[in-house]
């Protein structure tokens, strides 16, 4: 039992309080919370037992869970890209103390906010796009945010590149073409690709899905270098390891030496007009993942 005051009844008076499911409507969206009430024995009067904050938590956090998201989640997605509140606000070009609020329940996201933490949620790669489409991030800014973004790569797709690279200097379209038809021209014989990499529609082609990225975190880690940075056309890479064999078959090993013998000698241009005839990329919209189901259209 609970003292509480009764405006009805002009007095305090002893009651329970109970679970009551409330409708509300946030943004056009109905949900449904318990919420906590308490109600005078004499008049029937019900009053929010709440304090004000925790009965707008449970709400907003109801709307939030219709999206796969809450208050928590927010801070989780956050974490899961291992960057800081000032750097995930750079990110996404929106203000620090926006996040602060969303993260501590303070306030609800927009729509435009909450369409990206959905789209983040489905899947954290989107952080990529996000950062290529900020215009107002500095390339400073950018790398930094780069360099703590956690990439998935594995030790034979790290291999591939450097097996590709010990055979020819390549600048980043070459690569990427290299790489492409590696993989899916593998898939096409063999069900399977040799990386685990996944291939994005772009401008010039097909390109391992966040090249830079990619890249960088290859850079970084001292896989690779950078042997002419003049620019992007310049820009050419060099291994600073030995491929290690054993993480292929002699199938792949295959594979491999027929795409760098038949692109031997062409150049970016050349090798982006070839990928353009690849109906996986025709049938793509730019930034669209190319499903390896278009693998045994393609031609070498």
């Amino acid at each position: 039992m609970e003292k509480m005051y009764c405006f009805e009844c002009d007095k305090e008076v002893m009651g329970e309080v109970k679970l009551k499911k409330t409708k509300y409507t946030i943004h056009g969206r109905e949900v449904v919370v318990d919420d906590f009430v308490f109600t005078c024995p004499i008049c029937g009067t019900e009053y929010d037992f709440d304090e004000l904050d925790e009965g707008l938590y449970r709400i907003y956090n109801a709307y939030l869970s219709l999206f796969g998201l809450s208050f928590e989640k927010l801070k989780e997605i956050r974490e899961s890209l291992n960057l800081s509140q000032e750097l995930f606000a750079e990110a996404m070009g929106w203000s620090k103390k926006t996040i602060t609020r969303y993260e501590n329940a303070e306030s609800l996201p927009q729509k435009e906010y909450l369409d990206t933490y959905i789209s983040l949620l489905n899947n954290k790669d989107n952080i990529y796009n996000i950062l290529k489409n900020n215009k107002n991030l500095s390339k400073e800014k950018y790398y930094k945010i780069l360099d703590r973004i956690n990439v998935d790569i594995d030790y034979k797709s790290i291999n591939v590149i450097l097996y590709i690279l010990n055979k020819v200097i390549l600048n980043r379209t070459q690569l990427m073409k290299y790489l492409f038809a590696s993989d899916f021209l593998n898939y096409k014989l063999f069900n399977k690709a040799i990386s685990n990499f996944k291939y994005a529609h772009a401008p010039f082609g097909p390109i391992v899905n966040n090249q830079d990225a990619l890249l960088n975190l290859l850079i970084k880690q001292d896989y690779i270098k950078l042997a002419s940075s003049i620019d992007d056309s310049a820009m050419l890479f060099a291994p600073l390891q030995d491929a290690d064999l054993s993480c292929f078959n002699e199938d792949e090993i295959n594979i491999l030496n027929k795409i760098i013998d038949s692109f031997k000698g062409m150049s970016a241009k050349d090798l982006s007009k070839w990928s353009h005839k690849f109906i996986g990329w025709i049938k793509t919209k730019d930034g669209e993942i190319i499903d390896f189901k278009y693998a045994s259209e393609l031609e070498v």
